[in-house]
């Protein structure tokens, strides 16, 4: 099927970072089929073709580190350490023990949060309980394939406590068998959900995990992806653990290179950085969940002048705020302004470009999506603008700081329409948001529970 988006101002964000004027986009199938950048006046011929004057199309958002699960504990802990919060959290999570359906109700939710929010991509670290769980791992699968969203599916792996004591785990060959089934699964659906291994922490794994899961991912051709020094606390007990820093540790036993990406990175010395840039480590920055977590902030500007690449991730909504790259990117411009000098502010350009390019990169995923060129992806997205993009002065400032998802009016995926006036075209919300509201008693249960409350 083809599509004409006629007359658009196109960000592209190419190599050159056009932003091209009165511009035509023939949509093939799922993929883009041509950049016109002048409007036809000559017919072209398409099975539909959709008047994009007056509107903004930018490429699908990427949040290259996301927990869909959380969206469950939404509002409930706000506690003032992360350690706190982590015990509580996960202890929360213990006590629901959700099923495979709850599981696919709350990410089929958050998809369609991440889509009504102009976001096409998104990376679902994943803790299966019990481990590896077919029909909950399905269940997450499903929830992309349903709501028509692009997705990377990053199964979490540990076998050690926040302590360092070890915990009862599968075998190695067993889990290890277990992930490359997941893997061939997932790959014979198709392009549109794809597989990551996710170690916890390195300091919570055992060097036979990260070995298996570099071995692993090396064999498969799929990507690592792990939380690497978040708080301050983490990266001070990887040195006790290592004798040396989490990143320094994880260079010694090879895992290190361009298919690794890793979240936070908050707390890294100078040597840490120059590492990362040394074997094209990808750095996903969580800045709402930084800031709400208080656990640091990324030092954008020092990896983005050295050459990193460089993503952004909402996070878990119950860490963080809401499923949306648009607040990432405020975030990430603003917050460096009150805590250190000018030359360590991010420009709202390069924000966006985290937002967008830079998240393909670090899920491996930018011969892809990530830019609006032709042969890739139609994972595109119509902005009608509203009061946060009128007048249009400087359309890349007014998307990374203005912008609240509230323009985004049509979303493509894979050049199918998601997204139509503001309304998922995939799924029905009426039948999945009333179980999320369900949940509320088993959650009010566990949450007396963890606080030693007892039931009235």
């Amino acid at each position: 099927m083809k599509t004409l988006l006629r007359n658009a101002t196109v960000v592209t964000m190419n190599f050159q970072k056009e932003i091209l004027e009165n511009c035509d986009l023939l949509l093939n199938d799922d993929r883009i089929e041509r950049v016109l950048r002048q409007s036809s006046r000559a017919k072209i011929r398409a099975d539909q073709d959709l008047n994009c004057t007056g509107k903004v199309v930018i490429p699908g958002l990427a949040s290259a580190h996301s927990h869909l699960t959380g969206i469950f504990q939404r509002g409930l802990w706000d506690e003032t350490s992360f350690a706190e919060w982590q015990t509580k959290s996960n202890a929360t999570e213990e006590l629901v023990n959700l099923s495979a359906e709850e599981i696919y109700s709350l990410h089929a939710a958050s998809c369609i949060e991440f889509l009504r929010n102009g976001v096409t991509t998104a990376l679902n670290m994943f803790t299966v309980r019990p481990p590896l769980n077919a029909a909950k791992l399905d269940a997450a699968r499903r929830a992309f394939l349903d709501t028509g969203m692009r997705g990377v599916l990053a199964i979490m792996l540990k076998d050690r406590s926040p302590d360092g004591e070890p915990l009862s785990a599968t075998a190695n060959d067993s889990w290890i068998e277990r992930v490359k089934e997941i893997a061939k699964q997932l790959g014979d659906i198709g392009s549109s959900v794809s597989f990551m291994l996710a170690p916890s922490g390195p300091q919570l794994c055992s060097d036979q995990v990260l070995i298996s899961c570099r071995d692993l991912a090396e064999e498969l051709n799929i990507g690592i992806h792990t939380h690497v020094a978040e708080t301050k606390q983490q990266a001070a007990f990887g040195r006790r653990l290592y004798g040396q820093s989490i990143v320094k540790h994880l260079e010694k036993i090879g895992l290190l290179n361009s298919r690794l990406s890793i979240a936070h990175a908050n707390w890294l010395d100078e040597d840490d950085m120059d590492l990362l840039i040394k074997h094209e480590v990808k750095v996903v920055h969580n800045p709402s969940a930084n800031t709400k977590l208080g656990t640091g902030f990324l030092k954008v500007k020092r990896m983005l002048n050295n050459g990193l690449s460089l993503g952004l991730g909402a996070d878990s909504v119950n860490a963080g705020t809401v499923y949306s790259i648009f607040e990432q990117m405020k975030l990430c411009v603003l917050v460096p302004r009150v805590l250190w000098n000018s030359e360590n502010w991010v420009l709202p350009e390069q924000a966006f470009a985290m937002g967008t390019i830079g998240g393909a990169k670090a899920l491996l995923l930018d011969d892809l999506i990530g830019s609006i060129e032709e042969g890739k992806k139609a994972d595109l997205v119509i902005l009608n603008p509203g009061t946060s993009l009128l007048p249009r002065n400087n359309i890349i400032s007014q998307l990374a700081l203005s912008e609240n998802g509230k323009s985004v009016e049509t979303v493509f995926v894979d050049g199918k329409q998601v997204v139509l006036g503001g309304h998922l075209q995939t799924v029905q919300e009426k039948d999945i948001l009333p179980k999320l509201s369900a949940l509320a008693p088993r959650i009010e249960a566990a949450r007396q529970r963890v606080l030693g409350i007892r039931a009235q």
